[in-house]
């Protein structure tokens, strides 16, 4: 199938899912496609043996994450094309099952944005518009616990002024909330200070919150979400922080760092998951791991010593 048949076929997605996930599709079955291609084997349909081939090869250089990121577009392509899913086979569920026990499900975790580290980056931030508004996107970040999707979304009219300085935004909708519940985000008065700068240094009075900057002009529409992670990164160039913690910093830096302090804090799970917008514990659990272990059963009883 020529590539321009999928390509079209996956603008039936616009408008059910986000710009960031139809991409992430895009990319993920591209590269399947190109694979298939050099082997010249079929993409659409694809084979169980084909994909069974592709998990045993693709092991030896990617993380079981990408792996499994790129077997979900293949079976979103199917699915487009009502074709049969051959990821759902016992075949290809075997060549994943063998390929986690090989090199296991755990993720590199990303680097939580903590406090610390979002002030080292505010720091680095120059004094001009651009500054203004990277300081703005850091204090935003941390405070709501936004993915870079939900943080390029946010809008002038949903931000609320609160009593003593704070203030409170409306996140209208997220990858846990596709179809727009919306949840409230608090806003501390240090971030609505440098959100106000932002906002009365670019003239902004509606729309996008957050927009790209060229000199002293500021454009119409909103960022993209990529630049979110490039902001962070930019910045942790500036402050002279190492090439490992550049990159380990990512779109999800915010959530990760602002739950860390949360519990640290001795911050209740419940006000974390509502802070967060989780439904579960799950990915709370799975980001706070490395200090939980230190209220661990085993660490009480060697404090009580």
């Amino acid at each position: 199938m020529p590539r321009q048949a999928w390509e079209d076929r996956l603008r039936a997605l616009q408008g059910a899912y986000s710009d960031d996930s139809i991409r992430g599709y895009r990319s993920a079955f591209r590269q399947f496609w190109s694979w298939c291609n050099a082997r010249r084997l079929k993409a659409l349909p694809a084979s169980p043996v084909t994909l069974v081939h592709y998990i045993g090869e693709q092991t030896e250089r990617y993380a079981p994450a990408t792996i499994r990121h790129r077997l979900s577009a293949v079976t979103r392509m199917h699915r487009l094309f009502e074709l049969g899913n051959p990821v759902a086979t016992d075949e290809v569920r075997l060549a994943l099952r063998r390929m986690h026990r090989r090199k296991g499900k755990r993720q590199r975790q990303p680097l939580g944005m903590r406090a610390t580290l979002r002030d080292v980056l505010a720091a680095a931030a120059p004094s001009d518009l651009r500054g203004a508004r990277n300081r703005a996107v850091l204090a935003v970040g941390y405070d709501t616990l936004c993915r870079r999707s939900e943080l390029v979304t946010l809008s002038v009219e949903d931000l609320a002024r609160l009593p003593g300085g704070a203030g409170s935004i409306l996140i209208r909708r997220s990858k846990s909330d596709p179809l727009g519940g919306g949840r409230q985000a608090y806003l501390s008065p240090r971030t609505m200070a440098a959100l106000e700068h932002w906002l009365e240094l670019s003239g902004i009075k509606n729309g996008p919150l957050f927009r790209a900057v060229y000199g002293k002009c500021v454009q119409d529409g909103k960022l993209n979400s990529y630049t979110i992670t490039r902001i962070v990164k930019e910045l942790a160039q500036n402050a002279g922080l190492s090439h490992d913690t550049i990159a380990r910093i990512s779109g999800h830096s915010f959530r990760i760092g602002a739950a860390l302090d949360m519990i640290e804090h001795g911050i209740a799970l419940v006000p974390v998951l509502h802070a967060g917008g989780w439904k579960s514990a799950e990915m709370v659990v799975r980001y706070t791991q490395q200090i939980d272990v230190t209220k661990s059963g085993v660490a009480q009883l060697y404090r009580d010593k």
